[in-house]
């Protein structure tokens, strides 16, 4: 699992939305929280340090201690990738609204994050509570029938096992698809369960709905269930496109009131 925090911050406030909630992800595991920045030029990292120290400040007491680390390297993505290699057990916690030079909006700094780790990324929206994220909570996981989707329920099983999680599984069936008379509407999510529960030991509940857009869906299904995290894949698509391209997936960190944990298959092209 991980036992080091990581969170990316640039210039804009909204980066350190992230930090309290990695703070409480860290302290719940024992953990370490690094807070850090990339800079291009030695020559910042004095006036860069300075910058992350008073913004921790402002914060005031977090729920672990926090390491400012300023990282040079002409990629932000790569700079993070290696610091969170080097700790040997990290995870990526991190704003999806910064603005600057290092912009954290899912779609650029995000995916590049995605494409640099084998690991997922934890993604703290504009609209996720204060008081979201814990890791024993109730897990929503969206599925939609194809494999790569289903990529992330590896993660959501290690996490549910090591962090006593309960899985939702999720799958948003078109409002004007047609059910044959034989079959149920949740059967495939009632499968998938059924497998994670034989794979943790632990309760796994699943739900299917109907509804003309999935991160509509999933985001209402999140908050009347008072959900912690979300788990997605991003780019899980059918033929139908029900998932593609990650714009559902963005669309869930836009909305959502709980972070998202996010997951993009390595065998995925570039």
């Amino acid at each position: 699992m991980f036992q080091h925090v990581v969170v990316p911050i640039d210039d804009s406030e909204a980066a350190w939305r992230a930090v309290p909630i990695a703070a409480r992800m860290a302290s719940a595991v024992d953990g370490k929280l690094d807070v850090v920045t990339v800079v291009d030029r030695v020559g910042e990292v004095e006036n860069e340090q300075m910058t992350l120290r008073t913004g921790l400040e402002r914060l005031g007491k977090l729920s672990v201690d926090a390491r400012a680390d300023v990282l040079v390297h002409d990629s932000i993505a790569t700079a993070i990738a290696e610091h969170v290699e080097s700790l040997n057990g990290a995870i990526v916690v991190m704003s999806s609204h910064g603005h600057g030079r290092s912009a954290s909006v899912l779609g650029s700094t995000t995916d590049d994050v995605l494409r640099e780790l084998y690991g997922p990324v934890v993604v703290v929206g504009p609209q996720v509570a204060d008081d979201a994220g814990a890791l024993d909570g109730s897990y929503v996981v969206p599925l939609d029938g194809s494999p790569l989707a289903a990529a992330v329920l590896p993660i959501v099983t290690a996490w549910s096992v090591e962090f006593g999680g309960t899985p939702w599984l999720l799958e948003v069936i078109d409002a004007n698809a047609v059910t044959p008379s034989d079959m149920q509407d949740s059967a495939y999510v009632a499968r998938r369960a059924r497998e994670t529960k034989r794979t943790t030991g632990h309760e796994v509940q699943f739900e299917a709905v109907h509804h003309k857009h999935p991160a509509q869906a999933i985001t209402q299904f999140v908050e009347q269930n008072g959900a912690s995290l979300v788990f997605a894949t991003t780019h899980g698509r059918t033929g139908m496109s029900r998932l593609r391209s990650g714009s559902v997936a963005a669309d869930i960190v836009r909305h959502a009131r709980c972070p998202v944990v996010l997951h993009r298959p390595p065998e995925l092209p570039g």
